[in-house]
């Protein structure tokens, strides 16, 4: 069950009208320390928008990292009916029903345990790396793929 907060956070992230919110909101929305902001800026991992009035975290980069933060039906959850209006719908989540061998399903739920999160989270990231590394075949193959792939923009 997702808290409050969560929750508030998710929903301003994805729902918030303006293209870009200050370093400081950002942080706060993500759960992000100064550190963490500060490195990622370094690193590269996060693009600021640069204006006359300062620098800003754009929405889009926001939606990438909370992406990365909380799982798609985490996410979806948070935002309700609203997800349809925001959350292309090649990315929306599906139930899938799979069986698997015991040792693979251990693996998925202590993965799920190292990373905080849940073993569809785990799935998701992994199925991702494997859609990078095939992005041209899948692209040509599945209408809407590339474009899901390529979402927040």
């Amino acid at each position: 069950m997702l808290e409050t907060d969560e929750i508030d956070r998710i929903r301003h992230i994805f729902l918030h009208p303006r293209p870009h919110v200050s370093i400081s909101q950002a942080m706060a929305l993500l759960g992000w320390t100064r550190l963490e902001m500060s490195d990622a800026i370094e690193a590269g991992e996060v693009e600021l928008w640069t204006t006359p009035v300062g620098k800003w975290f754009p929405r889009t980069e926001m939606m990438a990292k909370a992406l990365e933060i909380w799982p798609l039906h985490v996410i979806e959850e948070a935002l309700g009916a609203e997800a349809d209006g925001i959350l292309p719908q090649a990315i929306r989540t599906a139930e899938l029903r799979v069986r698997l061998p015991r040792h693979h399903i251990d693996m998925l739920e202590y993965r799920a345990d190292q990373q905080e999160t849940t073993v569809s989270g785990v799935l998701a990231r992994e199925l991702d790396g494997i859609a990078s590394a095939h992005i041209e075949e899948l692209s040509s193959a599945l209408p809407g793929f590339a474009e899901a792939m390529a979402w927040p923009g």
